[in-house]
């Protein structure tokens, strides 16, 4: 009986066998199909993942690329008001140096032939007013350049500046450069510039920066202008959002200000200037 029991022990073995062979099969299939969407699951993940390097490395790219083009107008920028500024001094010492065509008069021989008299009827006395007009222009000019944009680059100056002459070129602002910046200042409230309304102008200036402002607001009333703010009338910071900006055409982005003109020649022959716009 033992020995028999022993056979068939032995022979009822691989029966057992093969049965729990058959009742693994199913779970093997699943484990195979599973591994298989995982791998497929991470191949999708690493293609998403360089899609989007690509696409971060690209606008990376652009932006580079807008980095250089914008540095590229910058030093154009520099290079011409550096040659302006070359050129005023190289006149103004050619002046000083240039010799005497004629030798000075003894001031005895001047004195025999001076009627002040005839010098005060015959001076033409609208030249002081017009140096007087000029040298407030330019005054003005410079506050605004030194109030609204001291911090910024030199680009941003210019289209500050940009803003106020063409201000003065249209039929709906005054048209001087004081009048233009000074619009609006008896009020509290409603200013077009802000610096000239909320007692910025009180303050210690630094007098460097109001000497670069001065000189290129020199500079632009010469000629050196730059019409980078592309027709604006209207700037106003990048982290505030005046309700006007909405009814203008936004023009250029220039540091921290953002630049806007009326949409058409129509809407400006029939506008009003905005109130509290820059």
């Amino acid at each position: 009986m033992t020995t028999l029991g022993r056979q068939n022990g032995r022979t009822g073995a691989p029966g057992a066998r093969d049965a729990a062979d058959a009742h693994d099969a199913p779970w093997g299939d699943v484990n195979l199909t599973a591994r298989s969407l995982l791998a497929a699951a991470a191949l999708s993940v690493c293609v998403v993942l360089a899609a989007l390097s690509g696409a971060a490395t690209a606008e990376r790219a652009a932006a580079v690329r807008a980095a250089d083009a914008a540095l590229a107008e910058d030093a154009a920028l520099f290079a011409e008001y550096a040659a302006f500024l070359a050129g005023e001094t190289a006149r103004a010492r050619a002046r000083l140096d240039a010799p005497r065509v004629k030798p000075a008069k003894p001031v005895r021989a001047i004195l025999a032939h001076y009627d002040p008299a005839a010098d005060l009827v015959d001076f033409d006395f609208t030249q002081l007013e017009v140096a007087r007009i000029d040298a407030e222009e330019r005054r003005c000019l410079a506050q605004a350049i030194y109030y609204e944009a001291r911090s910024e680059s030199r680009i941003g100056q210019l289209a500050v500046a940009d803003v106020v002459l063409n201000r003065v070129a249209s039929p709906l602002y005054p048209n001087s450069i004081c009048e233009v910046v000074y619009q609006g200042s008896e009020r509290r409230t409603g200013c077009q510039f802000t610096f000239t309304c909320d007692g910025s102008m009180k303050a210690r200036l630094n007098q460097r920066k109001w000497a670069e402002a001065e000189d290129l607001a020199g500079a632009i009333l010469a000629g050196l202008r730059v019409p980078v703010s592309r027709n604006a009338t209207h700037y106003h910071a990048d982290y505030v959002s005046p309700p006007w900006a909405e009814r203008l055409t936004p023009t250029a982005a220039i540091g921290t200000h953002r630049f806007y003109r009326f949409p058409t020649r129509t809407t400006v022959a029939s506008a009003a200037p905005v109130e509290g716009a820059r």
